[in-house]
């Protein structure tokens, strides 16, 4: 069992007990001694908030995972990975389609384990009841400009909710073929009223890559 642990810690987190990175690393490495896995590498990112998925070593776990050159990413709390819950979902998400469990001590998560994978199910249900009010309110929007005898058939791509999911949806690592069938699930319109495709997906997104992003690339 290919073991790689992911530590990180925010600057405000640095001063609180039980939370550094050699607090978090030693609790993977125990966990490890405990089930007779192999613990390979452990990927840290310090002083970086869990707000967004843009962190250089998350990235590098992603990439491993991606390469199929681990079977277990453990943590040692679910907020390391994100502490948005879409975030963290979408992740989960990832490791599955990869074949790669998910480990998380605090909550006892284990998806090596029949019961760590029903914890798995019940995020999926959170994350569903998200995609479902968001789908909701860009409907709602969509329906108010139309009674005001307003043009909408622009509306979902510039409809900030709806642009943030398909944003954190890539940074996750999903392909712009699984954003459009995540849209399609949540019942949300694509700009010509119809079923979305990837295509369509890539073009909004390109298209709203932030300013800063765009010198860099």
């Amino acid at each position: 069992m290919r073991v790689v642990g992911y530590i990180r810690v925010s600057t405000e987190d640095q001063a609180r007990e039980g939370v550094s990175l050699s607090a978090q690393q030693a609790k993977l490495e125990a966990y490890c001694v405990v089930k007779d896995w192999t613990l390979i590498e452990v990927v840290r990112d310090e002083g970086l908030s869990g707000k967004s998925l843009k962190r250089s070593g998350l990235q590098r776990l992603l990439a491993m995972v991606h390469a199929r050159q681990v079977d277990v990413v453990a943590i040692a709390k679910l907020d390391r990975l994100s502490r948005d819950v879409r975030d963290v979902y979408n992740l989960v998400e990832l490791f599955d389609e990869a074949d790669v469990a998910l480990v998380s001590l605090q909550e006892s998560l284990d998806a090596t384990t029949a019961t760590g994978r029903a914890m798995i199910g019940m995020l999926a249900v959170m994350n569903q009841l998200e995609r479902e009010l968001i789908a909701e309110r860009t409907r709602d929007a969509m329906a108010h400009l139309k009674a005001q005898g307003e043009r909408y058939c622009h509306a979902v791509f510039e409809d900030a909710d709806t642009l943030a999911l398909m944003q954190q949806y890539r940074q996750a690592g999903m392909s712009y073929q699984g954003i459009a069938d995540a849209l399609n699930t949540a019942g949300v319109p694509s700009t010509l009223g119809g079923r979305w495709l990837a295509n369509a997906v890539r073009r909004i997104l390109l298209r709203h890559v932030p300013k800063k992003a765009r010198r860099i690339a």
